[in-house]
Order: C-alpha cells, then sequence, then structure tokens
C-alpha cells in the first residue's frame, strides 16, 4: 500500500523558506529573465528585494512553504521539517476524509491515497448542486471521481492526466505527477505492484487531450498494468 502523505512528500518536495506558485506572474517574470533565484532555500523578502524593481511588486499568490503548503502561508513564511510534515499531516486528514465522503463507491487504500494526493493538489472544489458564483472546479467535479464512482477504474485512472495544466499550459511536472497518482490508483486493482518513478492547477482538459489516454484502453486481464506501463511510455 502507498501512503498518500509519501505521495505528496515525494511530488511537493520540502521547501523551509516560503516560495511564489510557478504559475504567478512573480516566478514566470523571473524565469523569463532568466535570473537565479533559490526560492524555499532562503528567506522570499531577501529574494524580492534583490529582484529587478519592476518585479518587486508582482504577485507570486499563493505562496508556498513546506510540503506544497499554500494556507495561511505568506512571503515571511519559514518552517522547519518537522514542523511542515506535522502540518501536512493535519491537512492530510482534512482532504482524505472529504475525498471519503465524496466517494459513493469505497476507494482500496492506495485508491484513496491517489486521490487525496490529487485533491490535495487540485483542491477539493465546490460542494452541493449548484456552483456558487466565483467557485473553482477540483477533485468533486472531476472525472476521476463521477469514473471511480460508476466503477470504471480504468477510465478513472486515466482522467487523472486531465490535470496536467497550470495557466493554459501543459506542465511536465504535473504531467508525471498524474501518471504516479494513476499508477497508485490502479495497485488495488492490477495483480502486480507496478511503480512509476505550480501549486494553481488548471482544470481538467478534454479527455481527447490526456497524454494517458491518448495512450489508449487497455482490454483484458492484465488492463490495469498494461495502461500504467502505456502511460509511462507515452510521458517518456
Amino acid at each position: 500500500m502507498t501512503s498518500g502523505i509519501q505521495l505528496i512528500k515525494k511530488s511537493e518536495g520540502f521547501r523551509e523558506f516560503a516560495y511564489p506558485d510557478p504559475a504567478s506572474d512573480l516566478a514566470r517574470a523571473a524565469r523569463a529573465r532568466k535570473l537565479k533565484v533559490r526560492w524555499g532555500f532562503q528567506p522570499a523578502r531577501d529574494i524580492i528585494a534583490a529582484l529587478p524593481q519592476d518585479l518587486q511588486s508582482l504577485s507570486g499568490a499563493p505562496w508556498t512553504c513546506g510540503y506544497g503548503e499554500t494556507k495561511g502561508v505568506t512571503p515571511d513564511t519559514r518552517w522547519s521539517e518537522a514542523e511542515a510534515s506535522s502540518r501536512l499531516s493535519r491537512r492530510y486528514t482534512e482532504f482524505e476524509t472529504a475525498v471519503r465522503r465524496a466517494c459513493t463507491v469505497d476507494p482500496g487504500p492506495n485508491q484513496l491515497a491517489a486521490m487525496t494526493s490529487l485533491a490535495y493538489n487540485i483542491g477539493l472544489g465546490w460542494a452541493g448542486k449548484t456552483k456558487p458564483p466565483g467557485a473553482k472546479d477540483g477533485f468533486r467535479q472531476s472525472s476521476v471521481l463521477k469514473a471511480h464512482n460508476r466503477g470504471d477504474t480504468l477510465a478513472a485512472s486515466r482522467a487523472f492526466g486531465l490535470w496536467n495544466k497550470a495557466n493554459g499550459k501543459v506542465e511536465p511536472g504535473l504531467t508525471a505527477r498524474r501518471a504516479e497518482e494513476a499508477a497508485v490508483y490502479l495497485k488495488d486493482s492490477a495483480e502486480e505492484d507496478v511503480n512509476l518513478s505550480p501549486q494553481q492547477v488548471h482544470p481538467e482538459s478534454k479527455m481527447s487531450e490526456s497524454p494517458m489516454n491518448r495512450a489508449g484502453a487497455v482490454a483484458g486481464g492484465t488492463a490495469a498494468v498494461a495502461t500504467v506501463a502505456e502511460t509511462a511510455r507515452t510521458i517518456a
């Protein structure tokens, strides 16, 4: 069984200091000018103060620290690894509970871990039948959850790949993360254990745009394993 917390830690990586979202205006402008900054490894305020004047007022929201945590984080936030782990543990429990409640089909342990990792990254989304004004779609609105709840695990695994964009552009890091989550999700139904080695995620793409979907559905007794392997080859 794969731990959801371990999955998140591997995907996010630990950062002692706050850093701007990779898709934020501040981070994109710094990359565009090819500035050598080490976000997350030194105080954000010190980095900002050293940037060109016109970049210093740009937004870095949502600011992130620890293991991908954005709640309550400012450019001045600094956490030890122990504190970051403790915060992640508490937040993970919140997300795991919400994911489980959204499932009408009881998830296996790996399915729950994979879906909780996805929800932690893209947000839970809005609850209820009517979308509130200004609300953003998230896990509750995802094709992953819809496919899972109708018992179609292969479709659910491929649907992870729909959430691989930030600012309308495909992000390789998100694509790889979605592939690993899909692989973990399939572990509960696969005959053998298969491993595959920015916080503002764009709403899910059309299924035809998913690199996992383009790999094709694989039928037969080894369908789950074959789908994960095909996903890995596609992304590679």
